[in-house]
């Protein structure tokens, strides 16, 4: 879905004289007159930016010491327009202060920011489970020291208790005090269903958790402003967020779309031996089934011990073989800056050039 814009800024950004805003708060402190130039990456599982501020009244020095700096701190990036109603923008997810560079050259003094946002900030932070696998928790030592004193490896084991939405919930609110956003229904028939065996150990990083979740299902994480996240499952029945034309405004400069073939294009997963039995007792075995197509089919196994169904293992292959196909196409879309656009949005490209 969409970023929301006010009508006023849709208006503007629809018009032919536009008058940028960008936004930048940092520590309370307001540095939008500062901003030089922006280079934000907004990535299915990272997101990072370089921004560069006009030092030239001086007036960074008092930020720019080893003791009084900009480094750590959260904010967010504000992308909008100089509207008839003031200066009106739409926020990106949060971002953290990475490293400080000042910089003097003939005529110029910058400082120059690197920030990372919510997807990097989950791989710096090991979690845990709390006492008898209940929820997941940021690592504290006291709690490992106690919980896992006679375990090393400080194992845990949610014995299909949670469904995978449930167990992200619990990375992202209950360790973290974070959001995510409502999901409503089954969706892809996973995510909200599904109670994995999901076994952690040696205080595994946030973000390898999540993915690790995630990618059990046909759905994506998308950070969102104010440490919220959004689960997305795209669909090609979706409504269309965003609409681009090549005769009307909002206008796009050019567009490129290439498909590709998928390879692995039939995907198996061996399911159903939980307890390593050599020779896999009751074997289960999901299918996404035979390829048809134009190209020689291409097999790729899996390996599920925990999950004991076949209609569980036919969903992760599902899934499996879903993500390689929404994850291979590759194309580009050159607009001017639209603040609603945000990652996993379905987009429309009307196009009549040559027609």
């Amino acid at each position: 879905m969409a970023r929301t814009l006010s009508a006023t800024l849709l208006s503007a950004q629809n018009g032919t004289q536009r008058k940028p805003y960008i936004r930048v708060v940092i520590n309370s402190v307001d540095y939008s007159a500062r901003v030089l130039f922006v280079e934000h990456h907004e990535e299915a599982y990272r997101d990072y930016a370089t921004i560069i501020l006009s030092n030239s009244d001086r007036g960074l020095d008092s930020v720019a010491t080893a003791s009084s700096n900009l480094l750590g701190y959260r904010f967010r990036i504000g992308y909008g327009l100089t509207t008839g109603a003031g200066d009106e923008y739409s926020e990106a997810a949060d971002l953290w202060v990475k490293s400080q560079q000042m910089i003097s050259r003939p005529g110029e003094l910058l400082c120059v920011l690197y920030c990372e946002g919510q997807w990097a900030y989950l791989r710096e932070q090991r979690v845990m489970a709390t006492l008898g696998a209940g929820n997941f928790a940021v690592v504290d030592p006291d709690d490992v020291k106690v919980t896992g004193a006679n375990d090393p490896f400080f194992s845990a084991v949610f014995e299909r208790t949670k469904t995978v939405y449930s167990l992200i919930e619990s990375v992202l609110e209950s360790a973290f005090g974070w959001t995510l956003n409502t999901f409503a229904g089954t969706q892809d028939a996973i995510i909200n269903s599904f109670k994995p065996y999901f076994s952690i150990e040696e205080l595994p990083y946030a973000a390898a958790i999540l993915n690790d979740l995630i990618q059990m299902t046909k759905c994506y994480l998308r950070p969102k402003a104010n440490l919220a996240w959004d689960i997305v499952y795209p669909q090609d029945a979706d409504a269309v967020d965003e609409t681009f034309y090549s005769y009307q405004a909002p206008y796009f400069k050019e567009y490129a779309e290439k498909i590709n073939l998928v390879v692995p294009n039939r995907i198996i997963v061996f399911a159903n031996n939980p307890d390593n039995v050599e020779g896999w007792p009751d074997l289960v075995i999901g299918d996404t089934g035979a390829y048809t197509g134009n190209y020689t089919e291409v097999i790729e196994a899996h390996i599920a011990w925990y999950i004991l169904t076949e209609d569980d293992a036919d969903k992760r292959a599902s899934a499996i073989l879903t993500r390689y196909k929404a994850e291979q196409l590759a194309g580009y879309l050159v607009v001017p800056h639209d603040s609603r656009v945000e990652l996993y949005d379905k987009v429309s490209v009307v196009d009549t050039r040559g027609v």
